[in-house]
C-alpha cells in the first residue's frame, strides 16, 4: 500500500518533468534527450550486438520521437544525445524486460 502512495506522489513530479521537456531551452532539450535515450535503451540492445527487445517498446520509442520533435538543429542535438545516453544507460543498468 505504501508503495502505491509513493508512486502516486512521484507521478505528479514526473508528469511535470515530461511536460517541461516539450518546452524551449537547453534544459528542455536535455530532459527530452534523456527520455528518448532511456526509451531507446529499453527498445534496442547496442552493447551485445543490435537486437530489438519487443515490438511494443519500438512503438513507444517511435511515439516518443514523434511527440518530442523540435526544430531541425535542436532535434539533431536531441537525437545525438539520446544515442549517447542510451549507450551509457545500457552499460550501467541491466535490461529489466
Amino acid at each position: 500500500m505504501m508503495m502505491w502512495i509513493v508512486v502516486a506522489f512521484a507521478s505528479f513530479f514526473m508528469a511535470y518533468i515530461c511536460w517541461y521537456a516539450k518546452g524551449n531551452g537547453i534544459i528542455a532539450i536535455l530532459i527530452s534527450s534523456i527520455i528518448m535515450g532511456v526509451l531507446l535503451a529499453q527498445t534496442f540492445n547496442f552493447t551485445q550486438g543490435f537486437y530489438m527487445y519487443h515490438s511494443l517498446e519500438v512503438i513507444t520509442w517511435i511515439l516518443g520521437v514523434i511527440i518530442l520533435h523540435r526544430k531541425p538543429k535542436e532535434y539533431a542535438i536531441e537525437i545525438g544525445l539520446s544515442f549517447v545516453i542510451a549507450l551509457v544507460y545500457q552499460l550501467v543498468m541491466p535490461h529489466w524486460g
